[in-house]
């Protein structure tokens, strides 16, 4: 996927197009850290890093954000900055299919008892989602 003069076209295999300014993805990694500093309580800072590892496969926040201002994607993953609310079906799906990823990569960050549900929830909600719609969404 190629990105030209800050426009951001990702082009899906259903046929669909979606545009979006590489500033906004930008925004949108950043409340979604804000989210998981908050659902998490922890800093702001290990927020950042963790979404960076944990969701989007990049060595670190910097990575990310350099990665996201790219001429092309280095991962899948990052089609997930992309990822609000009111986003296409597709986005929601590619969450589901990149979800068993994420948690492993999560339980290995935070080494905690959480099951894979309660993981679940704070992943979804990472991207503003309510649990309920996005079953809802991938259904």
């Amino acid at each position: 996927m190629t990105s030209t003069v800050g426009l951001l076209l990702l082009y899906f295999s259903i046929g669909e197009k979606m545009s979006l300014n590489n500033d906004e993805l930008i925004l949108n990694i950043k409340r979604q850290a804000k989210r998981l500093s908050k659902k998490l309580s922890i800093p702001l800072g290990q927020a950042q890093e963790m979404l960076a590892h944990v969701v989007y496969e990049s060595v670190s926040w910097g990575h990310l954000r350099t990665s996201l201002k790219a001429e092309s994607f280095d991962n899948e993953f990052l089609l997930l900055a992309a990822l609000h609310p009111k986003s296409d079906i597709i986005l929601f799906k590619l969450l589901y299919n990149c979800m068993c990823i994420i948690i492993s990569r999560f339980k290995m960050k935070f080494s905690n008892q959480k099951s894979n549900e309660e993981i679940t929830n704070i992943i979804i909600s990472i991207f503003g989602i309510e649990p309920s719609d996005f079953k809802s969404k991938i259904n």
